[in-house]
């Protein structure tokens, strides 16, 4: 019976180690970030050696990095974008932060396929999503 159990104990340790890698490397990759600036290399074994609390800290960081402009960077100047996160789209710009296409806010997030609810104004990060295009 203990065999059993333990086999059990070391599987939800797996799949909670898993579930926290996968998490923070999505968050990493799509937004150029460590959640709480840790690597998801030390989430998987947050996740193995907590299981569902490591996991459930791995989801809390991801819902609570704040992710911001580097203001003052290269491209400051209005040309391009503030900060980009990763290798240049050939078919587009690349993710990054750039002048609101709305109007109301400084900058918005552009993903490199569409624009995010992320948005900042004199150096605030808030959300506000885009309003619905006329006629649609």
């Amino acid at each position: 019976m203990t065999s059993a159990n333990d086999t059990l104990v070391v599987a939800v340790a797996i799949v909670c180690a898993a579930i926290s890698f996968a998490r923070t490397a999505v968050f990493r990759r799509r937004l150029g970030r460590n959640p709480w600036s840790v690597h998801p290399n030390l989430w998987l074994a947050i996740g193995f050696l907590f299981g569902p609390i490591g996991a459930g800290l791995a989801f809390l960081a991801c819902a609570t990095t704040r992710v911001s402009p580097a203001f003052g960077g290269p491209g400051a100047g209005g040309a391009g974008p503030i900060y980009t996160v990763g290798a240049p789209s050939v078919s587009g710009p690349p993710a990054g932060w750039y002048p609101d296409p709305s109007g109301r806010h400084e900058y918005r997030f552009f993903t490199g396929h569409d624009w995010t609810a992320d948005v900042v104004d004199h150096g605030t990060h808030s959300t506000d999503p885009l309003p619905s295009p006329p006629g649609g």
